[in-house]
């Protein structure tokens, strides 16, 4: 292949009489998309960085290095919009300097990015900017429809060059025609499925520093080391565009790629982004190529995505030996009719555990992929599905999708073919939205049961099951902590899907799509305070629900452990003898009914009643508050008006039930127990806020000081380089939006006024 790019080299050179430009900048852009108010999608920072986007800045900076353009200088700049601003009137003022030819790129386009894409090229067209667009919108539609389609149509009227296929053998060429004015409507390269391009000498991806410095974590790079997948899949792209034909990267290049990006950059884990890198022929090869990089120190670690067909036996050993620390795996259902009917005879649901099983042996953390809206599912069955699949099948992480016929798949030409109705807005194709009639449900309840599966997964009750299995493996316990963070602020507060998700939604008041009203400056500072705080406030609960997840699944040391069930066999029998649990359901019972002026002399017991004793002291504090509970009912009930006649009843039970308990000599026998718990009470524990579930008589951790867990979290997060976010800028950000929004909401409602 380079080879080829030599000869075109030399061949352009010969025959191009000298160009007018001293500098050739080439603009690589990830579009991001548009959200249903019609605002770009862009976050404070970003998560997953854009591969496409690597890999034709590498192929750029392959041209630019061999000098295919002789003397000319070549700079390239990238941006990725779901965390970078795009300058767009800036891009445009290079164009127009003196001695600069620009053409501007908009690569990996997905189908919902599409819009934006389009509008974008128009935008640079208007400039007299050449554009290029590529990626699975394009290749998808011409390989699978044809060129005639109406989307590729308007971009050749438009005169936007359209890209199909992959650009690794002909990238030069395309940038030679950008250089020199003949740009040609559509270059396909994917017409023959079975001879793609050989990547296996082909240039590398490269990390672009600038873009990188967007993302929560720098340290995070993404990486193709395959392509293609030898499964038939019916709603998947990727066979008719990258083939079924498995085609690799050599492992000494994946290395050579690995150690310079370790040392030039930092990046120490990756999204090796392989459909199926079970597929690789030289998976082997590849796993033991990192391992020698990491007994070299080079302690890379990544994730990987794997089918769930049978294994070699060393496969899963290998991985984990070679640092991946966790594997998505593309489950898509439990129920064996719907993966029959989308053509994925691999995936059988009876294997499902212990395939997972054997991952989780191997200190793998399983993250699957799920659909939801395949042809047998109802509203009814989904919610069974998802809790067969966190009870049962119990893989870690979960990203679920909405059945989406993509332009590209079988299911798509099928269904155009039959003229079903597809709804024609492509922004909406993210498999996020309902786009297509299903048999079984409206598109509401599809809706519904979509995002009912996310707030289940990511519900406290499952996250507290999933950290529990891990709180032995502090890596994988924090790594799947911070996920957890990522993924059910973007699917539950910011309620977008953490694929393309990050930390804090911005949005640009003048960056809105065609056929959307750009609003008034103040009124959209006005609507941006309320989002702005609404947010805060979801993320204030949320920060107390992970407080409490990590409380009640952090590791415990033995000493603590058996000082708590101690504690937990005196206090138990303490509540029982007191008769505390029937009292509190009385007292739940009688709220109701109560004053204000009631609960308020009450509600101090039912709170005392929840707390853990620790000591003597504490014991002896307790009993004297019971004692004084019946005079303290007496009291209320003389209290109540004729029309408290409930309220008097409930206070009678409750008093009786405090007259029926009877001590006798207990109270020295639960002083002594808490004498000999004192001496083996962990200074540890006194530090945490536990209570006590009368209902239940056990003991449980409860919420510490929020600012204590918080800076807990942090150095965790910190030491294990997790996220690189500062979040007392970020909290002082959100803060300083908030207060300039509604400063300049009421100032121009009072000057209004006043005029």
């Amino acid at each position: 292949m380079l080879s080829q790019m030599t000869r075109r080299r030399e061949s352009t050179n010969e025959s191009t009489p000298k160009l007018p430009f001293r500098k050739f900048r080439v603009v690589l852009i990830k579009p991001s998309k548009y959200d249903d108010d019609g605002y770009v999608i862009r976050f404070w920072k970003g998560v997953l960085p854009s591969n496409t986007l690597n890999v034709l800045h590498g192929l750029t900076e392959e041209v630019k290095s061999r000098r295919v353009f002789g003397d000319l200088r070549i700079e390239i700049v990238t941006f990725d919009e779901t965390a970078e601003k795009l300058p767009v009137k800036k891009i445009i003022r290079w164009s127009r300097q003196p001695s600069v030819k620009l053409v501007a790129g908009l690569v990996g386009v997905q189908t919902n990015q599409f819009p934006r894409a389009f509008d974008l090229a128009r935008q640079f067209r208007a400039a007299g900017i050449d554009v290029i667009i590529g990626g699975f919108h394009t290749s998808g539609t011409i390989n699978m429809l044809s060129d005639r389609e109406p989307d590729i149509q308007a971009l050749v009227e438009e005169s936007i060059s359209i890209v199909s296929g992959e650009v690794e053998e002909n990238w030069a060429e395309i940038l030679a025609d950008a250089l020199h004015g003949r740009l040609k409507p559509i270059y396909s390269f994917a017409q023959d499925l079975q001879n793609l391009v050989d990547i296996g000498n082909a240039p590398l991806p490269r990390i672009s520093p600038k873009t990188m410095r967007h993302f929560a974590k720098p340290s995070f790079g993404t990486a193709d080391t395959s392509r293609g997948c030898p499964f038939a899949c019916s709603f998947c792209t990727i066979i008719n565009v990258q083939g079924r034909k498995m085609r690799e990267r050599s492992p000494e290049s994946i290395a050579e790629m690995l150690r310079r990006n370790y040392r030039e950059h930092g990046v120490s884990f990756y999204f090796f982004t392989d459909d199926n890198f079970a597929r690789k022929k030289l998976w082997r090869e590849t796993f033991e190529e990192i391992i020698k990089l990491r007994q070299e120190g080079i302690k890379i670690s990544f994730m990987m995505q794997v089918d769930l067909a049978r294994k070699p036996n060393d496969f899963v050993r290998l991985a984990a030996e070679a640092g991946c620390t966790q594997v998505f795996i593309g489950m898509e259902s439990v129920n064996p009719e719907n993966l029959k009917a989308e053509g994925k005879g691999q995936n059988h649901v009876a294997e499902y555990q212990a395939i997972i099983n054997e991952w989780h042996d191997a200190g793998i953390v399983v993250h699957t992929g799920y659909i939801i809206g395949l042809p047998f599912d109802t509203k009814e069955q989904v919610p069974q599905d998802i809790g067969y699949l966190m009870d049962v099948i119990q893989p870690d992480q979960a990203s679920f999708f909405m059945l989406t016929p993509l332009p590209g798949s079988h299911d798509h030409r099928e269904m155009k073919k039959r003229g079903e109705w597809m709804d024609p807005d492509f922004n909406k194709r993210d498999s996020f939205h309902a786009t297509i009639a299903h048999p079984n449900m409206s598109a509401e309840e599809w809706t519904h049961v979509y995002e009912d599966a996310w707030k289940d997964f990511y519900g406290k009750a499952n996250m507290i099951k999933i950290l529990s299995r891990w709180s032995h493996h502090p890596r994988n316990y924090w790594n799947l902590m911070s996920i957890f963070f990522w993924y059910k602020n973007a699917a539950v507060i910011e309620k977008e899907h953490p694929m393309i998700g990050g930390f804090f939604r911005l949005k640009d008041r003048l960056s809105r799509r065609p056929g959307f009203a750009v609003a008034p400056r103040h009124l959209h500072f006005w609507k941006r305070a309320k989002e702005v705080l609404a947010l805060l406030i979801s993320w204030a609960k949320f920060l107390k629900e992970m407080e409490e997840v990590w409380l009640q699944t952090r590791k415990k040391s033995e000493k603590e452990e058996k000082w708590l069930e101690e504690a937990q066999r005196v206090q138990g029998e303490i509540w029982r003898a007191l008769k505390i649990a029937e009292w509190r359901k009385a007292y739940s019972n009688a709220k109701s009914a109560l004053p204000e002026k009631a609960k308020a002399r009450l509600d101090p017991f039912e709170e005392l009643s929840s707390k853990i004793l620790l000591t003597r002291k504490d014991l002896n504090a307790f009993l004297r508050q019971w004692e004084g509970l019946q005079s303290r009912l007496h009291e209320l009930r003389l209290h109540l008006t004729r029309e408290g006649e409930v309220a008097r009843a409930w206070l009678d039970e409750m008093a009786r039930i405090h007259r029926s308990v009877r001590l006798g000599s207990r109270i020295q026998e639960w002083q002594d127990a808490y004498a000999r718990l004192r001496h083996t009470l962990p200074l540890k524990y006194q530090l945490l806020h536990a209570r006590f579930d009368a209902l239940s008589n056990r003991a449980l951790y409860s919420r510490e000081p929020l600012q204590r867990f918080w800076n807990n979290t942090m150095e965790h997060l910190r030491a294990m380089k997790i996220w690189n976010i500062d979040f007392g800028k970020l909290t002082s950000s959100l803060m300083k939006e908030f207060v300039l929004s509604i400063s300049f909401a009421l100032s121009y409602r009072t000057g209004s006024r006043a005029e």
